[in-house]
């Protein structure tokens, strides 16, 4: 991402006055296709930090008796973050790379080890479907547990069918727009309550001996309903994130928090931008709110956009750690035959 905005920031192309005198950051084009992943990375990055606390704390034998969560739910949010930035890295290296241009395929700066290792973020330790796979499981079983600590798995589903439906049948709200943050928080609960509900209910068997039980739902979880699987544990994901990311804002340095909400609302209008069609379908969100959507995505990314390089540089990566050329001094780098290598540039760029 820091490679990719600063070079953006740089790289002259047609202004208005028809001469090379405009940066490409300054298209629309290219900030609706890097700022929402810059936006998307802090927000991460705040709930993975927060995570991480949770995970420390709990693994403390001082702490783990008092700590009010739970080690099923602390094995659900490592999952959930650790699946959804896995994606995350793939996408963001993937499209900074073609934001880039040419320069983006020259290994001297290094997106190719960027999207490599974006792959093993996918699938090393967990592939990140299977994670999600495993989110749903224990979120079902959780529910099951907080019930009867004799439940398993399959004993989740009436107390969770009792849990969500009062709150779905009872949605009543089509208000709110792209900028307002708690009609969105609202509809992602909904929205992981409503999947969770579904796949609760087609979980249901009924009759057989236990054995037969057993193969029914694995043949509807694994063969049958993974798309939904797949939906629910997202959502909880998405908006387990959402949360983390919102309490942590509300306690950051004045000076910080107007960017911060702007980016966490940018990201909340990508979760309902992505997931539109199921929003409407259900009744979440009126066509008049989500056609205003792309005015509101857009309007914060021509806010937040003339601090990209501000917020890069709040990855905290050094210029010896950047390396890259076009995001340090790649006019430089062109100026003399330097054949891709970077031995003669390390000299000069010093």
């Amino acid at each position: 991402m820091a490679i990719a905005l600063r070079y953006s920031a740089t790289r002259l192309t047609a202004g208005p006055t028809g001469k090379s005198d405009f940066p490409i950051l300054g298209y629309q084009l290219q900030q609706r296709a890097l700022i929402p992943l810059l936006a998307k990375t802090y927000i991460f990055d705040i709930a993975l930090k927060e995570i991480q606390a949770m995970y420390a704390k709990y693994s403390l034998p001082s702490t783990q008796n008092v700590y009010t969560i739970s080690h099923r739910e602390i094995v659900m949010m490592c999952c959930a973050i650790k699946a959804i930035t896995g994606w995350h890295i793939n996408e963001a290296a993937t499209i900074s790379r073609e934001r880039s241009g040419g320069q983006g395929y020259l290994a001297a700066n290094r997106f190719g080890p960027a999207i490599g290792g974006s792959h093993s973020s996918m699938t090393a330790e967990g592939d990140s479907s299977v994670l999600m796979m495993k989110v749903a499981m224990e979120y079902l079983a959780d529910l099951a547990t907080k019930m009867d600590p004799k439940k398993n798995f399959g004993g989740s589903i009436g107390f969770l069918l009792q849990q969500f439906t009062p709150g779905v049948v009872l949605r009543g709200f089509k208000g709110g727009s792209g900028t307002d943050v708690d009609f969105i928080r609202k509809i992602l609960k909904v929205r992981e309550e409503l999947l969770f509900t579904q796949l609760a209910k087609v979980m249901m068997v009924k009759g057989g001996s236990k054995e037969e039980k057993r193969v029914a739902r694995f043949k509807i979880w694994s063969q049958q309903q993974q798309d939904l699987v797949q939906s629910a544990a997202r959502a909880y994901s998405e908006r387990l994130i959402s949360d983390l990311a919102v309490e942590k804002i509300a306690l950051a340095d004045a000076e910080l928090q107007p960017i911060l909400k702007k980016m966490y609302n940018l990201y909340l209008i990508s979760l309902v931008q992505d997931n539109i069609g199921f929003f409407l379908t259900n009744g979440l969100i009126s066509k008049g709110g989500a056609n205003a959507l792309r005015g509101d995505f857009n309007k914060l990314i021509a806010d937040i956009s003339p601090e990209a390089l501000a917020l890069a540089e709040g990855f905290g990566i050094t210029e010896e750690m950047l390396s890259a050329p076009i995001a340090r001094d790649w006019e430089l780098y062109n100026s003399y035959d330097n054949a891709g290598e970077m031995d003669k540039y390390e000299d000069l760029v010093r």
